[in-house]
């Protein structure tokens, strides 16, 4: 089969490459991947900003496909089911983090796509335990969002302690940042969302998607404007979701006094930030990193009823083989969300 592979460390090193089909083991499924997601963890992988891949390795932890074989001692599941799966491949099981069901911050845990072979090839094995079934109203493209969904649920719902009609604000409308606002929105707060110039589609797309208002950082002055919106209360609860210091910057700025702040985008190099405002406003700022297996039984749930729309994310679907081209437009900004096709080799 076809894979796209990082063969180094480094910047680079990456290619489409003729691997062996993949067998799967005990507890395992073999999955026919549809659709594979392009995230930024991808992007970082390829300029070698990423410390814990482990090339060679197969990219990809965003996916949705249907069941291709059955490893041994898998029950519930069938051959041609509709499914997408969570990215985390392994964990120890052992230590307070897992025992505690936070297996999304076990020291030993790796993913799909950086730790353990990836969805951006045409079959990629996985637990069954990491499987989800797909509702029936949903497509794969909207599938293999699944993923960032969970990243967006687990900030929202499981790391803030927002509560109906705060005042939140999401800094950055990438993919993460949209899904953010939808979850935030579904779970009682009023949104602000924050970008520059080269994001004023992203931000018409936050205002479509229920954006109580949206800010240029580099038109309007961003403090004086959300201090305007709120009527001069300050935000509740900031999601940084760019990765980008400057609006991590803006965050410390805007949230209230006892507010708090979710990292949620990371960075991929060190940053500077000035920490004084934060400590003696006594702002909260906690990280937020991908899911646990509870976060993606919610996040179908909210997918199911229709409380998230993925469609309006999805910019472009590529060939395995046009990856170059498709990792260039989700780099520049140009769109929301780009998928690759592992089943067309282009």
């Amino acid at each position: 089969m076809k894979a796209l592979r990082k063969l180094e460390p480094g910047p680079g090193q990456v290619a489409v490459v003729e691997v062996p089909d993949p067998d799967p083991g005990r507890g395992q499924v073999r999955i026919r991947v549809m659709r594979g997601g392009i995230c930024g963890t991808d992007l970082h992988i390829y300029h070698g900003l990423f410390s814990k891949v482990r090339p060679p390795v197969t990219l990809g932890h965003e996916l949705a496909g249907t069941i291709d074989a059955l490893g041994p001692g898998v029950d519930h599941w069938n051959v041609g089911d509709r499914v997408t799966a969570e990215s985390e491949a392994f964990s120890c099981g052992q230590c307070r983090w897992c025992r505690a069901a936070m297996t999304n911050i076990c020291p030993e845990r790796l993913a799909l796509g950086y730790g353990v072979d990836g969805g951006f090839a045409t079959f990629v094995c996985t637990r069954a335990s990491a499987l989800h079934r797909l509702p029936e109203t949903i497509g794969f493209d909207e599938g293999a969002l699944s993923e960032p969904l969970t990243v967006a649920v687990h900030a929202v719902e499981e790391r803030a302690e927002l509560k109906t009609g705060a005042w939140v604000l999401v800094t950055g409308p990438g993919p993460v940042g949209l899904l953010v606002l939808q979850v935030a929105r579904a779970a009682g707060g009023r949104v602000i969302v924050s970008g520059t110039r080269k994001d004023t589609d992203r931000l018409v797309l936050a205002e479509r998607l229920g954006a109580e208002a949206v800010i240029l950082v580099d038109v309007q002055d961003p403090l004086e404007r959300i201090l305007e919106i709120t009527g001069g209360r300050g935000i509740d609860t900031a999601f940084e979701c760019s990765g980008v210091s400057a609006a991590a910057h803006n965050c410390i700025e805007a949230v209230r006094r006892r507010g708090e702040i979710v990292q949620v985008g990371l960075y991929g190099r060190p940053v500077s930030l000035e920490l004084d405002p934060a400590t003696m406003k006594e702002v909260q700022i906690k990280g937020a990193f991908t899911h646990t297996h509870a976060t993606w039984r919610r996040a179908m749930d909210l997918l199911a009823g229709g409380a998230v729309d993925l469609r309006p994310l999805v910019s472009g679907t590529y060939p395995l083989n046009a990856w170059e081209t498709a990792f260039g437009q989700a780099e520049a900004g140009a769109g929301i969300k780009y998928l690759i096709d592992p089943q067309d080799a282009g």
